[in-house]
C-alpha cells in the first residue's frame, strides 16, 4: 500500500487491522468484534482526512500511484477487446498517449488518454505521460478516423503537461497542440473529456476540447502545472 504522509494514521489502523486478523487466526480467539471497530474507525479517519483535504493534498491525491490510469479506466469500461491504433504516420507512436477503438454498452466508442505507467520501467517507457507532438498528431489521426466513422470520443486526461523537451519543440509541440484545439472544435461526432487525474496546461487541453468537460473527484484542471 502507497500513502501519503497525511494518509499515515490510515495505515497504521490497517496494521493494526493486520496484527489482530492474525491474532485471530494464530490463537483461535474470536476477534470479530475488534476487527468490526478497527474497520468503522479507519472508515471514519478516511473520512475525517478526506473531508479536510489542502489544496496542495488534493495535488497530491491527484498523482497517487495507486490511482487509475488510462488503461485501467478502458479495460473496466470496454467490454470487448481494446484495439489499440498506433502512430502518428508521420514521425513516430509517441507511448504517452494511447487510442483505439472500444465497445461500450454495444456503442463503439474512440478512447483517447495519456497513461503514466505504473512502475519506474513503465513510466519512464510512457514517458511519464507526457506527450511528444506526434503524440497529439496521432490524438488527432485518430479522432479524424472516430469521426469519418462516426464514431464518440471519449479523452480521458492525465498528465503534468506536455513533455518541456529541446526534441519536442523542435518537432513543433505548440503547432500540434494548436492545431488540435483548432480541429477538436470542428469535429462532428460528440466528445466527452473526462479529467481523471492531473489536467496540466497545454499538454492537458491538447486532448480537451469536447461536448462535455467532466472532472473525478480528487483532481484538478489548471493553465500551469503546480
Amino acid at each position: 500500500m502507497n500513502l501519503l504522509d497525511f494518509e499515515k494514521p490510515i495505515g497504521e489502523l490497517y496494521e493494526q487491522l493486520e496484527k489482530t486478523k492474525l491474532i485471530g487466526e494464530k490463537s483461535k480467539v474470536d476477534v470479530s468484534q475488534t476487527v468490526a471497530e478497527l474497520e468503522q474507525k479507519i472508515t471514519d479517519t478516511k473520512a475525517s482526512i478526506y473531508d479536510n483535504l489542502t489544496a496542495w493534498q488534493k495535488v497530491q491525491v491527484s498523482r497517487h500511484p495507486d490511482r487509475p490510469y488510462t488503461m485501467d479506466f478502458i479495460e473496466s469500461l470496454t467490454e470487448k477487446t481494446f484495439i489499440e491504433l498506433h502512430g502518428d504516420r508521420t514521425f513516430g507512436d509517441d507511448k504517452a498517449i494511447v487510442g483505439g477503438f472500444g465497445s461500450m454498452d454495444g456503442q463503439t466508442i474512440m478512447f483517447i488518454g495519456q497513461q503514466k505507467g505504473n512502475n519506474t520501467k513503465s513510466r519512464q517507457f510512457r514517458n511519464f505521460g507526457m506527450a511528444n507532438p506526434e503524440g497529439y498528431r496521432k490524438a488527432l489521426r485518430l479522432m479524424k478516423m472516430a469521426e469519418k466513422f462516426n464514431k464518440p470520443i471519449v479523452t480521458l486526461i492525465d498528465t503534468p503537461g506536455a513533455y518541456p523537451g529541446l526534441e519536442a519543440e523542435e518537432r513543433g509541440q505548440a503547432e500540434a497542440i494548436a492545431k488540435n484545439l483548432q480541429e477538436m472544435f470542428l469535429l462532428k461526432v460528440p466528445v466527452i473529456c473526462i479529467i481523471i487525474g492531473e489536467g496540466a496546461s497545454g499538454g492537458a487541453l491538447g486532448i480537451g476540447i469536447g461536448d462535455k468537460v467532466l472532472m473525478l473527484e480528487y483532481t484538478w484542471y489548471s493553465v500551469i502545472s503546480p
